[in-house]
This record gives C-alpha cells, sequence and structure tokens, in this order.
C-alpha cells in the first residue's frame, strides 16, 4: 500500500487543458468587469473584448511603434490593453492590475457605450468571443 501511495504522489497532475484555462481567463474579465460596473450586453462586450484583446491576461504587454500623437511609439497593457500614451492618467501599476484595468476600460469606454478607443471591436475580433464570454458572465451568477 506504501508503494502506490508513493507512486500516487510522484505522478504528475494532469495538466490543465486549454478550455480551463480559458475559462479561468475569461472568468477573470468577467469579475473585473462587473466589478468595474459593466452590465448585462455591455458585460459580455467588455469580456469579449478583452479576451480578444490580451486573451484576458492582466500581464499582457504589446509594443506599438510610433503613430500619430504617439510619435516616440507605446505601449498597450494588461486585460483591456489600455494605452500608455492615449491614456497617461492609466499608471503602469494599475494598467498590469486587473480590477484596476477593468476600471480603467469602463471609464474609458463610456461604460461600455463606446468600444472605438479598441481595435479588436474596430475590426469585429471580439465577435469570435461573444458565446465564450457569456458563458463566463452566466457563471458569475
Amino acid at each position: 500500500m506504501a508503494i502506490l501511495a508513493l507512486i500516487a504522489l510522484a505522478a504528475p497532475a494532469p495538466a490543465m487543458a486549454a478550455s480551463d484555462a480559458s475559462s479561468s481567463a475569461s472568468d477573470l474579465c468577467a469579475k473585473a468587469a462587473s466589478r468595474a460596473g459593466f452590465t448585462g450586453n455591455r458585460l459580455v462586450t467588455a469580456v469579449a473584448v478583452g479576451m480578444a484583446e490580451s486573451g484576458c491576461n492582466p500581464t499582457a504587454y504589446h509594443a506599438n511603434g510610433p503613430t500619430k500623437g504617439c510619435s516616440q511609439g507605446s505601449v498597450d497593457r494588461g486585460l483591456w490593453q489600455i494605452n500608455n500614451c492615449y491614456h497617461p492618467s492609466v499608471s503602469k501599476s494599475c494598467a498590469y492590475d486587473a480590477q484596476c484595468n477593468a476600471n480603467a476600460a469602463y471609464r474609458i469606454s463610456s461604460g461600455g457605450a463606446t468600444w472605438r478607443p479598441w481595435a479588436a471591436y474596430n475590426n469585429g475580433r471580439y465577435k469570435a468571443y461573444l458565446a465564450q464570454a457569456k458563458t463566463a458572465v452566466d457563471r458569475l451568477g
């Protein structure tokens, strides 16, 4: 018996399935967005945009080259990829904090009324995540 117990302890735990990892990421976006104030369809859209922008990864980082208004380039940060040049009021520490990032996304999107600042919304990429976002929102209870 002791040998079987030792073998069981030595066996690696099953790896988390990709869908499980994706679910926990979408759940993070759903919780943070809900706490920020998003509700209803705007909450589902917020989660889908977060998934499309960063995979709901609070440490996501994307460097951009120079653009109009940001001649030195810029960085998109956190769950909703809040840009440091266009939104300098969002500090680095806030951008990489899930709840603070969600709060900033809520403010920037006017409570989910406009998603024009987000590329994943403008190019329609967020639509591929709507069903998964709805499921995450439904899990909030």
